[in-house]
């Protein structure tokens, strides 16, 4: 919530605070990984927010049919293209 209102410091302090096995379905553990993603992005941060991006793929890959995330992983490449992760990152969420 922090991250949509422009908040990325907070949302990235309170989502510190918390870890995947806190929320009991695939669903909700991933979008913990693409809440903080966004707010790493937000802040200019690209090697968090590949990292958050993988960790959000590897627990269901489902992540590569939402457009926004699809969206940041195509700046990522664009603009980091040798940022750790961002290769692995490009080839499971774009490849078609």
């Amino acid at each position: 919530m922090h991250w949509a209102l422009g908040d990325a410091g907070a949302a990235i302090r309170a989502g510190q605070q918390l870890h995947q096995d806190q929320f009991a379905t695939a669903e909700r553990k991933a979008r913990l990984h693409t809440d903080m993603a966004r707010a790493w992005w937000q802040w200019g941060k690209p090697e968090q927010t590949a990292q958050s991006l993988l960790n959000a793929f590897r627990v269901t890959p489902e992540v590569r049919d939402r457009p926004s995330m699809r969206a940041i992983v195509r700046e990522l490449q664009r603009k980091h293209p040798h940022v750790s992760g961002v290769r692995e990152l490009s080839r499971a969420v774009l490849a078609e």
